[in-house]
């Protein structure tokens, strides 16, 4: 199924109100309130996380994702996401260093696929989409990119983060999802982190190699799905421009 979004901005949010029992409202310097549904069509759990996230961007620059996949939904009265201005700026600038042929599917922009996730001077961005074709709904984007802000640099940072077999620079994490789903029965993620001329302790960056979720398997994976991990890490290194990025060094692949 496509999915599309419109970004709007950049507004500074200056109200929050979660009063109304169908929607959290939030206002912006250009004049105008949108509204996110708690319920209904949308899962509750996207208002709860915009809701936590809008607190933190309060009198801030942020940027507006507002879905477009149902409708031409108008991006000054519904919004289903916020992001700060920097966090926008900055997956733009990795999306313009990526091959457009980057396993994104015809006449999408890559832009999407760039996920964040940030704590406390962290910023770990992802690239999703060699695995876009795992996401077959809106709903089923926006649920694993909104587990992916909150949980995964505490997941990828954890001791009992899984290396077993994987190349260098690969691991396989958990991360929960949105609710009451944990990292228990949330989402199983294969990521390699590639090593950019910004890579820092503040600014890492990765591509999502592989997901499943608890409830698809809960085992480790097999000798024939780490060996497509490598071979998909290896035909990425391949797509990228000399000079843009260089993989860690790994003998598995030398």
């Amino acid at each position: 199924m496509e999915y599309k979004f419109k970004t709007t901005g950049p507004f500074v949010l200056t109200g929050i109100d979660e009063t109304d029992p169908k929607y959290l409202l939030l206002t912006f310097d250009d004049g105008f309130t949108r509204k996110l549904a708690k319920g209904g069509n949308w899962p509750p759990e996207y208002a709860i996380a915009c809701l936590k996230k809008a607190k933190d961007l309060k009198d801030q620059e942020v940027f507006i994702k507002t879905s477009q996949t149902t409708k031409d939904w108008n991006p000054t009265q519904w919004l289903c996401d916020i992001k700060a201005t920097q966090i926008v700026k900055k997956s733009q600038e990795i999306a313009s260093g990526l091959e457009l042929n980057n396993t994104v599917p015809p006449n999408d922009s890559i832009d999407k696929y760039i996920l964040t996730s940030c704590t406390t001077g962290k910023s770990f961005f992802a690239n999703v989409a060699p695995v876009a074709d795992y996401f077959t709904s809106e709903d089923d984007f926006l649920d694993f990119g909104n587990s992916f802000e909150q949980g995964f640099v505490s997941a990828w940072t954890a001791k009992n983060a899984r290396t077993a077999k994987l190349p260098s620079g690969v691991r396989r994490v958990r991360i929960g999802g949105l609710g009451n789903r944990t990292k228990r029965n949330g989402f199983r993620v294969v990521a390699a982190e590639v090593q950019t001329d910004d890579t820092s302790e503040a600014f890492r960056f990765f591509h999502i190699l592989r997901i499943d979720e608890k409830t698809d398997r809960e085992e480790y994976l097999t000798d024939s799905e780490i060996k497509e991990v490598v071979e998909a890490r290896y035909e990425l290194e391949k797509r990228y421009p000399k000079g843009f990025v260089s993989w860690l060094d790994d003998p598995m692949l030398s």
